[in-house]
């Protein structure tokens, strides 16, 4: 049903047909704000955002450019809804004490990752700062209310490549989020390219990476999380 209702938007671009394919995609919708929901913002906000979002996505949407509008229209609502909590964090100043302990977390963190190859422990990351433990969850549920740490922070070994790029949840393979993602390894320089794909998609570790390329695993992991970055980037873009 909703694919014939496709084809005759494809070529009748009227209102009414476009309404009913973004009453048939709405459930992606409320899948994107779960993902983000709890972080500051109300569940029903998140979802009106990406509401929005999926009907421009609908709008915008050419099928010869050979990508299914499931598909397209998944990196579009999550780029919206990212930039909202973005836009939201402008509007919102942090206690000065706060934004200076942060600063000094986000170094430690920094630090801690180039030394132990791996994000470090809630312990030894205030160990790092010079600040109690109390300080630091403190710090982090004050700057989670602003912006979500999990957007822009890239976890390791036990997560997918959709959960890292934060397009990961139950029934995500209903519309091909990790055919979207492979997508983005085309934009990527051919060492970045290839780290992503042995680590996610081969299942490697950041040592067999390295043994495999013949560079040191802290190459591996500055080009890996280089390369998260700009995928990121490519998300928000679209």
């Amino acid at each position: 049903m909703t694919e014939a209702i496709l084809q005759r938007y494809c070529t009748d671009r009227s209102p009414e047909l476009r309404n009913r394919l973004v009453e048939a995609h709405l459930y992606i919708a409320g899948i994107v704000a779960r993902k983000f929901a709890g972080r500051g913002v109300d569940y029903d906000d998140l979802y009106q955002v990406a509401s929005l979002a999926l009907v421009k996505a609908i709008e915008r949407y050419d099928p010869d450019k050979g990508v299914k509008l499931s598909s397209f229209v998944v990196p579009s609502m999550i780029g919206e809804v990212k930039n909202y909590f973005r836009d939201r964090s402008r509007l919102i100043r942090l206690p000065r004490r706060s934004t200076e302990m942060y600063k000094k977390v986000e170094a430690a963190r920094e630090r801690l990752h180039e030394q132990l190859l791996r994000e470090p422990t809630y312990d030894e990351l205030a160990e790092e700062a010079g600040i109690t433990l109390e300080e630091l969850i403190e710090v982090m549920e004050v700057r989670g209310a602003v912006a979500p740490a999990s957007m822009d922070n890239a976890q390791d070994d036990e997560l997918s490549i959709a959960e890292t790029l934060g397009v990961s949840e139950s029934g995500y393979a209903d519309f091909e989020a990790r055919e979207s993602i492979k997508s983005l390894l085309g934009e990527l320089p051919e060492t970045e390219r290839r780290i992503i794909e042995m680590r996610y998609f081969e299942g490697k570790s950041q040592r067999d990476v390295a043994a495999a390329l013949d560079i040191s695993q802290m190459t591996v992991s500055r080009a890996e999380r280089r390369a998260l970055a700009l995928m990121k980037e490519a998300l928000s873009r679209d």
